[in-house]
């Protein structure tokens, strides 16, 4: 009986994963949306369109005290060490990203046909929702960026404890609307628009012509993040195989929970063997875990591109990538610790800069979370090299502070 019962709750533990639950709705929609009344459809594409207005109302206060909380929190360390890092962090996820746009944009397609066009001329059936469920935008995302970008570095400074308990008090809130309301609900978020995709014809023609491009996204991934670990190689000294084992624990917990928060622990015991030194692993991997997204900052721009090649909507210009770019690398600080976090805060930017209509941000959403053991993973592994490049220019720059200190004297 007893082993009954400890199989019922490590079912129940493995059913309340999101992914788990996300895959067992996809797979439910593929298998019977042939068979599904056109009333249910719409009523499924009917909460999935309340539930995106739900979230679009609740993101812009979800960034602003992420942004806030994140910047605020300079004055608790040692204030230029943690500008430097976070300067560092912010830097190297604006290159990736403007990497993944020119690998999206002009490598990818060398090696096949990318994000072909879906046949939207040969189908005649639109699906609608029963209606429109649109609530209004209270605080705009980008004024949100701002705010909290501005009032968190004025606060690192000058010390506002009031406006401080104000912005714990609307992270605490919006945080707990996206763990206890949207997470759970994310399945359902997916349902409506995934069989809309489905009975319009649309999701089987992206399958078959754009997996080779995904899976062409997910080998440059891997490539890249190889190129950091030859990197952070040469920089320890210490053997590839030696780095690689240290973090292997952090690799699994992310990739099995999606949330580099989760693997903290395992990267701070990585980073702190990989670097022999526990006070730069402590200092480091908790702003690093959360905010420098290798994995996101690569994989999300080229699935942006390929969905939008595949809806025959125009690319982006550069300066229109270079604000996406911009505000997506600050949005960063707002969606830690929040499995798909990522992607959730960026729905509002690939909506507002690259055109992005309901239909593709489902299908963004819904392959994004498919991938997102992957991205995570990546994300934890970058973060653990990032702490030996870190150590390597850190101790560059105190080494000459001291010799120009030993030239005054």
């Amino acid at each position: 009986m007893k082993i009954y019962i400890m199989k019922a709750k490590r079912l129940k533990r493995i059913l309340k994963e999101p992914l788990v639950r996300i895959v067992i709705t996809l797979m439910a929609c593929f298998m019977f949306y042939n068979i599904l009344p056109l009333s249910f459809v719409r009523g499924a594409l009917t909460i999935s369109m309340g539930l995106k207005s739900l979230l679009l109302l609740f993101i812009p206060f979800l960034i602003f005290s992420g942004t806030a909380m994140a910047f605020s929190s300079l004055k608790n360390n040692g204030l230029w060490f943690i500008i430097t890092v976070m300067g560092v962090i912010v830097t190297s996820n604006f290159l990736n990203l403007m990497l993944s746009g020119v690998l999206g944009c002009y490598v990818i397609p060398c090696f096949g046909p990318v994000g072909q066009r879906l046949p939207l001329e040969e189908t005649c059936l639109h699906i609608t929702p029963f209606f429109y469920f649109k609530l209004p935008q209270i605080l705009p995302t980008a004024w949100a960026l701002i705010v909290g970008i501005t009032s968190g570095i004025l606060s690192a400074f000058f010390g506002f404890p009031r406006y401080l308990s104000f912005v714990k008090q609307v992270h605490r809130l919006t945080m707990g609307f996206m763990l206890h309301v949207f997470i759970p609900t994310l399945p359902l978020f997916l349902m409506g628009f995934v069989l809309k995709l489905l009975v319009e014809g649309h999701m089987f023609y992206f399958l078959q012509t754009n997996g080779r491009p995904c899976a062409i996204m997910i080998g440059l991934l891997f490539l890249y993040l190889c190129l950091w670990w030859y990197a952070a190689h040469r920089c320890s000294k210490i053997p590839a195989t030696t780095l690689l084992k240290n973090i292997f624990p952090a690799m699994v917990t992310g990739a099995t929970t999606m949330s580099s928060a989760a693997a903290l622990p395992f990267s701070i015991e990585a980073a702190t063997k990989n670097t022999k030194d526990p006070v730069l692993a402590n200092a480091v991997m908790p702003i690093s875990i959360n905010f420098h997204m290798v994995g996101d900052t690569i994989c999300i721009p080229i699935l942006a591109v390929i969905i939008l090649n595949s809806f025959a909507y125009p690319l982006p210009t550069f300066s229109t990538y270079l604000l996406f770019g911009f505000c997506f690398v600050l949005n960063k600080f707002a969606g830690a610790g929040i499995p798909g976090g990522t992607i959730m805060v960026s729905l509002p930017i690939l909506q507002h800069y690259l055109g992005f209509s309901e239909e593709m941000l489902a299908l963004m959403t819904a392959f994004y979370m498919l991938i997102d053991p992957i991205t995570t993973t990546g994300n934890v592994t970058a973060n653990n090299f990032l702490v030996i490049f870190i150590k390597k220019a850190w101790g560059r720059i105190t080494h000459k502070a001291s010799k120009e200190l030993v030239k005054v004297n």
